[in-house]
């Protein structure tokens, strides 16, 4: 990537920094994209398959050229989760997706042409008193995320696998709740593609200076996924209320690897149950040359793996369950199911990420779909062509996964995520 100098960046820090000072910790709740929709779970499974292929090309693509120059194509998808908040004097009440892959933090903002559809009104800069509009001359339009334009321009311009926003940069005022917090730096989008899910725009909460994680000055967030089928809303928690719940014995803490704007951690294999999979140590390795390594996103519905670990995967588990494959990829999206001629599926073991000095325990219910109307019993993860890992949101339900970014630590248990 093409950092920056440091004098820049501090000038980029100090143009970041927010008059008015956040809250101690802050708790938003997260909503499926798919949550209140009439679509069956089966329907949840294929779409968010769907959408876990594109997010897989758009992180692939973002990877393989850092520069922040990247044409990406427009294709119909969707992210994950959507939380809820308000901008502007007065507040307007908007949604958006949380994104732990990306950094900026936009929404569309009035005139607005061509614009996808929103379910919340489109923010109008002109109705408040809050919004103020970023000079042409402000370093931010060189920050390294954005695409440059030839000649230069007074626009951003930042491409998503699902889409792309271009507009112009404004400070506004945003509430969370009942604590509003001035001078935030945002994208006010004149121009989007693609799908956001009913949505106003993007979130980010990747490691960079525009995220609103760091403008807000907050050293560490957490979130909580309720199962992939409940009504219930997940838990979103900012700064103090960002601290695992339950014994420190059941906490367990893998470091990031590096300071690129995606949460890299450092996978050593897979167990299923206690066997220990036969991937070489040399599959999961980070090579900063290559699209290579393990991500952990929360805009990913399903984990992606590597085609060798995937194929290994599909064996041992085929091993394990002893029915009938069937291929339902044209129907769910999933290549890897079991014909179950009578209920309930044969029982699977717990299958354990192993990272840097931590175990994630995925259980059935977090890697095993059951579908009684298809009579199926099917693997929810795909395979990747590239040696690129990513850490899917429907290995990560009932699980309290606290992103310690000052202190380049992920932290994760097990949890009733409704409970918390």
């Amino acid at each position: 990537m093409a950092y920056l100098p440091l004098l820049a960046l501090l000038a980029l820090s100090s143009l970041l920094r927010s008059t008015t000072p956040a809250p101690a910790g802050l708790q938003l709740g997260l909503t499926h994209v798919d949550a209140g929709s009439p679509f069956t779970f089966t329907e949840r499974v294929r779409r968010a398959a769907q959408r876990s292929r594109h997010r897989r090309e758009l992180l692939e693509a973002r990877l393989a050229d850092s520069s922040g120059d990247i044409e990406v194509p427009i294709t119909p998808s969707k992210f994950e989760y959507k939380l809820e908040f308000s901008i502007g004097t007065p507040e307007l009440n908007v949604t958006a997706i949380l994104d732990t892959g990306s950094e900026l933090v936009w929404t569309q903002c009035r005139p607005c042409d061509p614009c996808v559809q929103q379910s919340t009104p489109v923010y109008d800069p002109a109705n408040s008193s809050s919004f103020s509009r970023l000079p042409c001359t402000s370093p931010l339009y060189d920050y390294q995320v954005f695409k440059r334009f030839d000649p230069p321009t007074c626009h951003y311009a930042y491409g998503y696998g699902s889409g792309a926003t271009q507009g112009v940069l404004a400070m506004e005022t945003f509430t969370f709740g009942t604590k509003s917090v001035s001078n935030i730096t945002f994208g006010c989008s004149k121009q989007s593609k693609g799908n956001f899910a009913g949505t106003s725009g993007i979130v980010g909460f990747g490691r960079g200076n525009l995220s609103l994680i760091s403008q807000l000055g907050f050293r560490k967030f957490s979130y909580c996924l309720t199962s992939f089928n409940s009504s219930s809303s997940s838990q979103l928690r900012l700064g103090s209320l960002a601290t695992p719940n339950g014994t420190a014995s059941k906490v367990q803490s893998t470091p990031f690897l590096d300071d690129t704007n995606l949460y890299r951690v450092s996978l050593r294999g897979i167990s299923l149950g206690e066997a220990l999979l036969p991937i070489p140590n040399a599959t999961f390795e980070y090579r900063r040359d290559e699209l290579s390594g393990t991500v952990i996103d929360s805009g990913t519905g399903q984990t992606q793996l590597p085609n060798p670990v995937y194929e290994i995967v599909k064996q041992n588990i085929t091993s394990l369950v002893g029915l009938p494959v069937v291929d339902l990829s044209s129907t769910i999206g999933l290549d890897l199911c079991f014909s179950v001629s009578s209920w309930p599926p044969p029982p699977v073991p717990d299958m354990t990420f192993h990272f840097d000095n931590a175990d994630m325990t995925i259980p059935p219910a977090n890697y095993m779909y059951p579908d009684q109307n298809a009579g199926a019993f099917c693997l929810v993860m795909q395979r990747s062509e590239s040696n690129l890992t990513i850490v899917g949101n429907y290995q990560q339900q009932n699980m309290h996964v606290v992103y310690d970014v000052a202190g380049r630590m992920l932290s994760f248990m097990p949890a009733r995520c409704e409970d918390l």
